[in-house]
């Protein structure tokens, strides 16, 4: 007997992970994304940029930044706090939106490994805990977008 649709379970994507490699020392990689000064040239989306971006950068520390987008004008705040700090080698760290009535969204995890090659630093970011795959999806594209912004960058690092 065939299986009917109705029978499937399809797994809900809760996670994804990019993989890029950019042309500078995994040290220097590393520090754009601990140092705002850094984190402002890529951090948000395209069509968006940092307002500001406050970091408590120990193990538990918190971070908050806001976005603001070039379209609409529409400020947007990201929040977390810091699980695992290793340098240069592995960043761990949760991840909410706050709200307009000021609660947070879900957390998800977020972890970034940087691995030295050859001069040139591979960053696996991994991100997971999504409550939908929508939610999934709009955050991979959102960090898609971001991390090309930091390979443009990565040279002047």
């Amino acid at each position: 007997m065939a299986a009917r649709a109705s029978d499937l379970t399809v797994p809900l994507r809760r996670e994804f992970t990019l993989n890029r490699t950019l042309r500078a020392p995994r040290a220097l990689v590393f520090r754009a994304f601990i140092e705002p000064e850094r984190m402002k040239l890529w951090w948000a989306p395209r069509g968006f940029h940092m307002l500001s971006c406050a970091l408590d950068l120990r193990e538990g520390g918190a971070w908050r930044m806001r976005i603001k987008s070039e379209e609409t004008g529409a400020v947007q705040t990201e929040v977390g706090t810091y699980r695992e700090i290793r340098e240069p080698d592995c960043l761990v760290f949760t991840h909410a939106w706050v709200r307009s009535n000021g609660t947070l969204t879900s957390p998800t995890i977020v972890t970034v490994r940087f691995t030295e090659r050859d001069g040139m630093t591979d960053v696996t970011f991994s991100q997971t805990d999504f409550v939908s795959p929508e939610s999934c999806q709009s955050h991979e594209d959102g960090w898609a977008s971001s991390l090309e912004q930091l390979i443009e960058y990565a040279p002047r690092l």
